[in-house]
């Protein structure tokens, strides 16, 4: 079983058992309460949580099998993604209770949003895309700026700035160098994109797909060699499978 798959399973039991506790333990006080308004309050907590664990627990339920599936096969992928994010937090909060590993959480959190962007079948232009990589991806030692402008890059080979672009030119869409959250957002608001193919770091990627909810977010980790936030890499051709999957055949530049 995939080890994302048997974190989230882990969780799923946690959630079960934390749920049947507070359900138990409500109960026990609605029984053995003498006054009425109490006992009114407790009996609806106690429903209250009942709903909220069904709900969960059917949610987290369906969305593993999903996981195994890799597509969506009932419902809309777009309501899907609006639970998944709701769902988020409170599935953050149960991990963090129980100590429990968030980067799996966070890797199947992004797998899971592909699984559903991918299963709205959005097509366009390659213009239409909004490509975000992180700065960090840039040789720590080179001089050129290429925050303001990709195509400064002298394609020294000693990182993957010429690679990103060399796919701008191919399929002329918009590449943005953002150094952060900050100048990521004002990017997506300055090109007005219908599609966003986002690169960085678990934590950054996780932020940037909770943060956009009018448009599309294909997320994909960079690769840290050198540790977080210095000399990253990414892989290009996941990129450009991306844009292929995403530009329709007749446009296709």
């Amino acid at each position: 079983m995939d080890v994302r798959v048997k974190q989230f399973a882990k969780i799923l039991a946690a959630a079960t058992i934390s749920f049947l506790g507070i359900f138990i333990v409500l109960l026990t006080v609605y029984t053995y309460i003498p006054t009425y308004f109490y006992k009114f309050l407790f009996s609806l907590l106690t429903f209250i949580f009942l709903i909220a664990g069904i709900l969960f627990i059917s949610t987290s339920t369906f969305l593993i099998a999903l996981y195994k599936k890799g597509t969506v096969f009932v419902f809309s992928p777009k309501i899907l993604l609006t639970i998944l994010k709701w769902m988020y937090p409170l599935i953050l909060a149960i991990v963090n209770f129980f100590h429990g590993d968030k980067s799996i959480v966070n890797q199947f959190f992004i797998h899971m949003n592909n699984i559903f962007v991918e299963s709205m079948k959005l097509k366009g232009t390659s213009k239409d895309i909004l490509i975000l990589i992180p700065h960090c991806v840039q040789d720590s030692q080179c001089s050129i700026k290429i925050t303001s402008n990709l195509l400064a890059c002298k394609a020294c080979g000693k990182c993957k700035a010429s690679d990103l672009k060399d796919l701008q030119e191919q399929y002329d869409c918009k590449i943005a160098i953002a150094t952060g959250g900050t100048l990521a957002r004002k990017a997506v608001v300055e090109y007005n994109p219908k599609y966003i193919i986002a690169v960085a770091c678990e934590r950054d990627l996780v932020n940037g797909i909770l943060d956009v909810n009018a448009i599309p977010v294909y997320g994909i980790l960079n690769q840290l060699p050198n540790g977080p936030c210095i000399n990253t890499t990414i892989n290009v051709q996941e990129i450009k499978d991306v844009i292929i999957r995403y530009i329709d055949a007749n446009n296709k530049e």
